[in-house]
């Protein structure tokens, strides 16, 4: 089963400087923006949180844990979800 990493800028106030939260998971089937964006509302919904920047989803692409790690940071400042395929 494939696994994702999936990262997401959030903060738990309102003026607070964002950060990463990153969460693995498997599936049978490749992920689309979309499902990668209903699993981030439902884990801030859980956790009180709230999403950073625009919304944008951007994949990663495919790679080793710290590879994908590392491209997070390259990200743009206003996308607020990223996420990747790593390998094992």
């Amino acid at each position: 089963m494939p696994k994702y990493l999936i990262s997401y800028r959030k903060t738990e106030s309102t003026g607070q400087k964002p950060e990463w939260a990153s969460f693995t998971t498997q599936s049978d089937a490749s992920l689309e923006a979309h499902a990668i964006r209903e699993r981030v509302d439902k884990r801030m919904s859980v956790l009180g949180e709230q999403l950073w920047g625009t919304g944008d989803v951007v994949w990663l692409g495919q790679g080793r844990l710290d590879d994908v790690l590392y491209r997070r940071e390259e990200a743009a400042p206003e996308v607020s979800i990223v996420y990747g395929l790593v390998e094992e």
